[in-house]
């Protein structure tokens, strides 16, 4: 267990982002608690454009480039549609594109195509609409990050199934916790959720930056990593071997 978690990657790394955002979430916390709820209070985790999204916007923006990394180390194109998912994540949290677009989309699916108006399954047509856009932005670095996988060698096909975990998890707390927030949005529930929700997001993006670094300190050091048998030599004798492999 030790072995495996030393192989996520550099357990400072991991500590330090951890702690980070650990002391964000209890900020917003004990904010929230002692003033209410604010639009403007940068402190607290919902807040737009505060400190706790600016984080994140860093953590996406540092994944993008790390992941470009290890596709030029490798000459894995897997990596770079990895890369693209996250651009488009950053991009959609900063310029707030579901937020905005969704409630467009929804009216326009409503006016020319069967798309009820006042929403269903418990959720407003703008939440779906949102959800809808989300995917779009998300549609093409999927499926091109699933076709690549399965091309992918054996070591690179390993790296990328935990690199799959780490987004299924950032998934889980960004887009269906957050649908499950919007339902309870009006109780106590909703505020214990919102914390999770974006206190959730921020530990998925940390252990995906550490998870990512790791590759590439073992892609550097030409060393194993614990639990992925075969040496990483393979890679860089794929890469003399063949010019782009993908």
């Amino acid at each position: 267990m030790r072995a495996r978690i030393a192989s996520l990657g550099p357990w400072w790394l991991l500590a330090t982002l951890v702690a980070v955002d650990l002391a964000l979430v209890v900020i917003g916390l004990v904010r929230l608690e002692l003033s209410g709820p604010s639009l403007n209070d940068p402190w607290l985790l919902e807040t737009d454009r505060g400190v706790s999204e600016y984080a994140g916007y860093a953590q996406q923006a540092a994944l993008v480039v790390l992941l470009l990394a290890v596709a030029r180390m490798t000459r894995h194109l897997v990596w770079a549609a990895y890369s693209v998912l996250f651009l488009a994540a950053l991009a959609d949290d900063s310029l707030r594109l579901h937020e905005t677009k969704g409630a467009w989309l929804a009216d326009r699916l409503a006016a020319h195509l069967w798309f009820p108006s006042d929403g269903f399954m418990g959720l407003r047509a703008n939440d779906w609409g949102e959800l809808l856009v989300w995917g779009l932005l998300a549609a093409v670095p999927v499926l091109a990050a699933v076709l690549l996988h399965l091309r992918s060698d054996a070591w690179n096909r390993r790296a990328s199934w935990g690199m799959t975990a780490l987004i299924a998890v950032y998934v889980f707390f960004g887009a269906v916790l957050d649908q499950v927030h919007v339902l309870v949005a009006d109780s106590w529930l909703g505020d214990v959720l919102g914390a999770m929700e974006d206190g959730g997001e921020l530990l998925a993006l940390s252990l995906a930056v550490v998870y990512v670094v790791g590759r590439i300190g073992r892609l550097r050091d030409g060393r194993p990593i614990a639990g992925e048998p075969g040496p990483v030599e393979d890679v860089v004798s794929d890469r003399v071997t063949s010019p782009l492999p993908v």
